[in-house]
C-alpha cells in the first residue's frame, strides 16, 4: 500500500514536524503524496488545490483521500483549501515551493510571519528564479533550503537513469542493439550513463572534461569538450542523443548564437534524433533543419522528464527530503545520520 511507503519512508528521514503549520498543495499522480508525507510527520497541513488539465478539485481531492482512507485519519490533519487568504499564509511555518503555490512572490509572502522556512524540493545548483522572489525573501528574513538529493535517505539521484529509460521508450526508441550519446555538463550524466550503459550497443558520452572522472564504467566511448560537438564515425548511426545542460533555462542548442549548432548533428549524424532531458533548445530551428526532438513541448526551465513519471518513488523521496529539509531550517541543523541533508540558499 502507498501509505506504508509514505510511513517507512518519514521513518527512515526521522521527519518530525510535530506543532508545526505545513502550506503545500494537493495535485494530481505522483504529487499527492506530499501533504499526507507533511501530516504523518505531525503538522497540520492546508493543502491548496484547483482544478487543471490533470483533474477537478474534487478529483483531487477524492484520490488523495484515497491514499489514506484506511489509514486512521485522526492523526492526519490535512484541510483542503481553494483560496489562499492572508491569514492562512500568515498561520504557515513552512511554505513548499510546490506547483500550485508558485510563484512565491510579494502578494503572498508580503502576509507570512517572521520565521518562514521556503524548503525548494531540488538541489542548490538547479535554482530557477522563477519560483520565487528571492530578494523579497531576502529582505523578509525567510529562509529557503535546497535538497540533498544524493544524501542515501533520500538518494532521487539514482532514479536518473530510469527516467532516461523510461523518455527512450516514450519516444519510440530501443536501447537493445541501439547506440545512444550523452551530452551533458552537469551532475545528471554519470547517474544516466550508469544505467543506459548496461542496456545499449554502446554510449558515447560528451561533457565537460572536468568530469571524465565520474565515468569509470564500461561500454562507454569518453570524448568529453562540452559544448564542443564531436562524434565519432562509431556513432553516425546512433538511435537518439540524450541531452542534458545546465542552466536549464538557458537555450543550448540553436541555428546561430548558442552554444551548441543544430548542424553539428546534421553534419555527424544519419538520422539526429535529440531527447530532451533537460535543457532549452531553439526547437524552430530544429524544425527547419527537419531534426526530430522529444518531447515536443516542455515548460522553460524545465525538465523533459520528470520523477513523477517513473512512479510514487522518487517523488515520495525528493517530497519526504524537502520536508526534512524544512524541519532542519527550523531547528538549525543541517545534518542527518553525520550528512548534510541541505543548504541554504
Amino acid at each position: 500500500m502507498l501509505i506504508n511507503k509514505l510511513s517507512k519512508q518519514v521513518e527512515s528521514l526521522k521527519l518530525n514536524l510535530k506543532g508545526k503549520v505545513v502550506l503545500t498543495e494537493a495535485a494530481t499522480g505522483a504529487y499527492i503524496v506530499t501533504p499526507i508525507l507533511a501530516a504523518l510527520a505531525g503538522a497540520k497541513v492546508y493543502a491548496y488545490t484547483k482544478s487543471t488539465s490533470y483533474g477537478s478539485v474534487s478529483e483531487v481531492i477524492r484520490q488523495t483521500k484515497q491514499v489514506y482512507e484506511d489509514f486512521d485519519e485522526a492523526q492526519l490533519d490535512i484541510t483542503f483549501i481553494e483560496k489562499l487568504t492572508p491569514e492562512l499564509i500568515y498561520e504557515a511555518d513552512i511554505i513548499t515551493n510546490s506547483g500550485h503555490l508558485r510563484p512565491l512572490n510579494k502578494e503572498k509572502l508580503q502576509h507570512a510571519k517572521d520565521g518562514l522556512v521556503i524548503p525548494l524540493m531540488y538541489e542548490a545548483w538547479e535554482w530557477r528564479d522563477a519560483d520565487m522572489d528571492i530578494n523579497y525573501i531576502k529582505r523578509r528574513g525567510f529562509k529557503v533550503g535546497a535538497t540533498n538529493e544524493r544524501h542515501p535517505d533520500v538518494d532521487v539521484f539514482n532514479f536518473l537513469g530510469d527516467m532516461a529509460i523510461k523518455q527512450i521508450f516514450d519516444a519510440g526508441l530501443c536501447l537493445f542493439k541501439n547506440k545512444f550519446i550523452l551530452i551533458c555538463n552537469n551532475d545528471f550524466g554519470p547517474y544516466i550513463a550508469k544505467v543506459i550503459s548496461k542496456m545499449c550497443d554502446g554510449l558515447c558520452v560528451i561533457d565537460t572534461d572536468e568530469n571524465k572522472h565520474k565515468y569509470d564504467l564500461q561500454n562507454i566511448d569518453w570524448v568529453g569538450g562540452f559544448p564542443h560537438i564531436n562524434i565519432p564515425e562509431k556513432y553516425k548511426d546512433a538511435e537518439a542523443v540524450l541531452f542534458t545542460a545546465y542552466p536549464f533555462v538557458n537555450t543550448w542548442i540553436g541555428k546561430n548564437g548558442e552554444p551548441i549548432k543544430v548542424k553539428s548533428f546534421q553534419d555527424a549524424l544519419t538520422n539526429p534524433f535529440i531527447l530532451r532531458y533537460a535543457g532549452e533548445i531553439d526547437t524552430q530551428a530544429f524544425k527547419e533543419a527537419g531534426i526530430s526532438y522529444f518531447p515536443k513541448h516542455v515548460p522553460i526551465g524545465h525538465m523533459g522528464i520528470l520523477p513523477s513519471a517513473i512512479g510514487y518513488d522518487p517523488t515520495i523521496r525528493l517530497q519526504a527530503g524537502g520536508l526534512k529539509v524544512a524541519e532542519a531550517m527550523l531547528t538549525d541543523n543541517y545534518s542527518f545520520k553525520n550528512m548534510p541533508i541541505g543548504e541554504l540558499i
